[in-house]
């Protein structure tokens, strides 16, 4: 798998100018006014920023194609009250690939969702930021999405602090022995059966389902990628890592809903 080129180096904001460089990745955008538009990006060294570009809807803007979804940026900004004022963009990638692929914009979009809300403005974190860099230029590369998907999930928890007890039972701290354990969001990894009781809406994970994601948290997606579990450790894995990350936001993820009914199979009434 390629990586994608490492960030460029960024400038610390002026105290005097009030003006910085950084790369930034964009996370949302809205349009505001009559000719503006208000961006949500995430920076390596000035995390989660709020920016506004004027006139970027104008047919002449020079800001039209360079400020879309996901895409990887060099920006120019100034030090605004609320917002930061962009004064000049450069594209350094699109992921153009990631408009043409549902299932990959779905994750792209669930990515954005996770990082958005688990971060906080103007929080530096490098790790996340090459993270997310990392994870849009695979999907980008159409590399299995599943499997980046589950790889963002546990990497962006692990990065901010919430990564979950895979090897050893919450509850009574002994190693997990080789056989059906359950995985607890609300207590934050894997209760063995003599615990399982804690938490009866827990998710059951098979041994092959543990064992993918100990792969991924001790070797990272190269050690998975190739693999292919069955649709039932499919299911339980994504449903017990969608669920913990619920937990840790205390909220609902709409482009989980979204991805799910657009990707899901077609029936047809007779």
């Amino acid at each position: 798998m390629n990586d994608t080129p490492k960030t460029i180096p960024e400038s610390p904001p002026n105290l005097r100018e009030r003006r910085y460089r950084t790369e930034a990745i964009i996370l949302t955008r809205l349009d505001y006014g009559e000719t503006d538009r208000i961006f949500t990006a995430f920076t390596p060294r000035h995390g989660k920023v709020s920016l506004i570009a004027k006139g970027a809807r104008r047919p002449s803007s020079k800001y039209g194609s360079q400020l879309d979804y996901f895409g990887r940026v060099s920006l120019h900004l100034a030090v605004g009250r609320d917002l930061d004022v962009v004064t000049s963009a450069e594209l350094l990638d699109s992921h153009e690939r990631l408009r043409l692929d549902l299932d990959a914009f779905g994750c792209a979009s669930y990515f954005a969702e996770l990082v958005r809300h688990l971060t906080h403005d103007r929080e530096e974190n490098w790790r996340v930021y090459d993270l997310l860099r990392k994870s849009l230029a695979l999907l980008d590369q159409q590399v299995d999405s599943w499997a980046v998907t589950r790889h963002f999930e546990l990497a962006l928890l692990s990065a901010l602090g919430y990564q979950p007890e895979l090897f050893s039972c919450v509850e009574c701290r002994e190693p997990l022995e080789a056989t059906t354990n359950l995985f607890s969001a609300r207590l934050g990894g894997m209760l063995c059966p003599a615990c399982a009781n804690l938490d009866r809406g827990g998710e059951a994970m098979s041994v092959n389902a543990q064992k993918y994601l100990r792969q991924l948290v001790r070797n990272g997606l190269a050690a998975v990628v190739r693999l292919q579990p069955s649709l039932e450790e499919r299911q339980a894995v994504e449903r017990a890592i969608a669920a913990y990350v619920r937990q840790i936001a205390e909220r609902d993820f709409s482009s989980l809903r979204v991805r799910s009914a657009l990707t899901a199979p077609q029936t047809r009434a007779d």
